[in-house]
């Protein structure tokens, strides 16, 4: 049995397992942060470099100084841009280094 939510405006009905899914899919700036390794700031950068749409929720004092704006941001669209902005570091070969004193 489907458990629903019953809009009195417009007499909707809402499936209640897909508004959890789409509430799990969101994480805290913070928990990104501690997750990743890094701080709350370059969580904040990565955010607006990959134009993840984010929900403020409060004030983070995660990092020292002043408090800043804590969101909350989907999990997969964070990650995606993470991926899409990868690349592959390579140190350059022995062989090219050789050439490069020559």
């Amino acid at each position: 049995m489907k458990k629903t939510c019953l809009s009195h405006s417009n007499n909707a009905n809402i499936d209640v397992s897909k508004i959890r899914n789409i509430i799990m899919g969101m994480v805290s700036s913070e928990s990104l942060a501690s997750t990743l390794g890094i701080t709350h700031k370059q969580v904040k950068k990565h955010i607006l470099d990959y134009d993840v749409r984010a929900i403020p929720s409060g004030s983070s004092f995660m990092d020292a100084g002043r408090p800043q704006r804590k969101v909350l941001v989907d999990e997969d669209a964070f990650n995606q841009g993470l991926f899409q902005k990868a690349s592959v570091l390579k140190r350059a070969s022995k062989k090219d280094d050789k050439k490069k004193d020559k």
